[in-house]
């Protein structure tokens, strides 16, 4: 390559690496899109359902649809529909929502993983949790759960999962501190942490969300950025004010 060269191939990395990140986004957008698709078919059909079971066959990556269950007041589970018992008489095709969950779940690295967890009894079965209607007052419910006074999240995006780095709560008087995750004292207990990271990367996925709530510090390139928390029921009840 010669000296004249450099410059256009220079020009034309940059253009391949901005195309890239461009269908990376479109993806992801795509597996979130159509993981709160198959969320509102299942809810519209069965108001109750909370998550859902499926079996994920590795060999070819197909989903079966299992089960769908609601977890009541007193945390336990109970199942709505058993798919594979009754699949003849369910308010939806469940051939149908598993070819969505497998498009959505197609990429090892997809976003829509971030919604599911291994099913903890035996079987080989996953857990999908239905995506909350509103991702930013849930986070802010987890949050204030442990930090009551909680306006705003720091949010590091430059791993895979979005962490979040450090809580900024404000008190009666108005003065804000900023409470840092450390190794040996997380800001809450993993589960919480699960759930909370899962939500903000789906939050990032979805360009009308992470222009509402998604603020990055330093520009465009800046891989920090900030979360505002929305103010909800729990947080009025407690007297909880954003900054």
């Amino acid at each position: 390559m010669t000296s004249s060269e450099a410059p256009r191939t220079i020009d034309a990395r940059r253009h391949l690496e901005r195309a890239v990140r461009m269908v990376d986004q479109a993806q992801e957008r795509y597996e979130v899109a159509m993981l709160d698709f198959v969320a509102a078919r299942l809810v519209e059909a069965y108001p109750e359902t909370t998550h859902i079971t499926f079996i994920h066959v590795t060999a070819d990556g197909v989903i079966e649809l299992d089960g769908l269950w609601t977890t009541r007041e007193d945390s336990t589970e109970e199942l709505i529909l058993d798919v594979r018992r009754d699949s003849g008489i369910t308010a939806f095709d469940p051939g149908e929502i598993g070819d969505d969950l497998t498009y959505s779940l197609d990429r090892l690295n997809s976003v829509a993983w971030s919604a599911v967890r291994p099913e903890p009894l035996p079987g080989k079965r996953w857990v999908l949790d239905i995506p909350p209607v509103d991702r930013a007052a849930r986070i802010a419910d987890l949050v204030r759960a442990h930090h009551p006074d909680a306006g705003l999240l720091t949010v590091d995006l430059s791993p895979m999962r979005p962490r979040v780095a450090g809580v900024t709560t404000v008190g009666t008087t108005g003065v804000s501190a900023t409470v840092h995750a450390e190794p040996d004292r997380p800001l809450w207990p993993e589960e919480a942490g699960r759930i909370i990271r899962g939500l903000i990367w789906q939050i990032r996925s979805l360009p009308h969300l992470r222009a509402r709530y998604l603020t990055r510090v330093g520009g465009p390139s800046e891989e920090t950025a900030y979360l505002l928390l929305p103010q909800t029921e729990t947080g009025e009840e407690k007297g909880v004010s954003c900054p």
